[in-house]
């Protein structure tokens, strides 16, 4: 006899700009899961999917899965570190980092049938001081795009556009140090980015030699460059080939502390928030396990 599944769904009823009824309406009608037994949960407020997924997690669930956008995607899978119960994804946000890097379909039905045809893998886990991050972290540049773009409250790729250039206009050179695995060194830069995936989101690859599997941190170093070279350098971010930039510098390692003049803002998956002179970035291998394509 087959064993019964236990499956929930965890959804944000108002990340990224698609409907999900059809979805869920799919979900709770569909014969895939005759030999599974189904929840599903509705997020109410910040942090509640977090606290959604942890007690599932608790119960024992095999398979969670986040119906939403890179947040709530990040918020379940926090709850899932070093757990035994499955991360699954349907993705529905605007970025959709995560899942574009682990090739789900974007399609909802089509990633359901992960749930019937998928495979479990486990992927590596960094963390910013203190929080755990998937895809990418950042200051400089990008952690300013996101503030931007957070405050704005409007979502969408156009939308992250207009960000990136109000953040363009606004950022400057800082000196920092980094210590990479015990070796100091100093960088005038606009941007760094520790990054466990290849991509922010939207097929935006910021470090296209990055891998979820490998154990290390991808340190992304992005020095000043004329301001005429903008356009070729966001071309080579999504040509996968920002890495071979004259500006660009990557290191892979596995612990790095970052130093800066100032306090400012800074970014962990696409979350804004305020950051102090020192950070510190840590990985840790196959923490999370997550439902592939076979």
């Amino acid at each position: 006899m087959t064993n019964r599944k236990k499956i929930v769904f965890i959804v944000n009823p108002i990340s990224g700009t698609h409907n999900k009824k059809k979805v869920i309406e799919k979900i709770q009608s569909s014969s895939w899961f005759s030999n599974s037994d189904i929840e599903v949960c509705y997020t109410e407020y910040a942090g509640h999917a977090f606290e959604i997924a942890k007690k599932y997690t608790e119960r024992n669930f095999d398979i969670i899965v986040a119906v939403g956008g890179d947040g709530t995607v990040n918020e379940i899978a926090r709850a899932l570190i070093h757990a035994n119960t499955a991360l699954c994804i349907i993705p529905m946000g605007s970025g959709n980092g995560l899942a574009r890097d682990l090739k789900i379909p974007l399609k909802a039905y089509d990633a359901m049938d992960l749930l019937q045809n998928g495979k479990v893998t486990a992927i590596d886990v960094c963390y910013f001081n203190d929080q755990p991050y998937f895809c990418t972290a950042g200051v400089g540049y990008d952690a300013a795009t996101c503030k931007i773009f957070v405050e704005s409250h409007s979502r969408g790729f156009f939308s992250y556009l207009i960000a990136g250039l109000k953040a363009y206009i606004k950022i400057k050179p800082v000196e920092y140090k980094l210590t990479i695995d015990g070796n100091e060194t100093t960088h005038k830069a606009i941007d760094i980015i520790f990054a466990n995936a290849r991509q922010f989101g939207n097929n935006a690859y910021v470090s296209p030699v990055a891998d979820l599997t490998d154990e290390l941190i991808d340190v992304v170093v992005i020095r000043p460059f004329p301001w005429y070279k903008s356009v070729a350098i966001c071309i080579r971010l999504f040509r996968k080939t920002l890495h071979k930039s004259q500006y660009v510098e990557i290191c892979k390692c596995k612990h790095v502390i970052l130093e800066r003049p100032e306090a400012d803002c800074a970014h962990f998956d696409g979350e804004s928030t305020a950051a102090g002179k020192r950070i510190e970035i840590n990985i840790k291998p196959s923490a999370l396990k997550v439902l592939v394509k076979e």
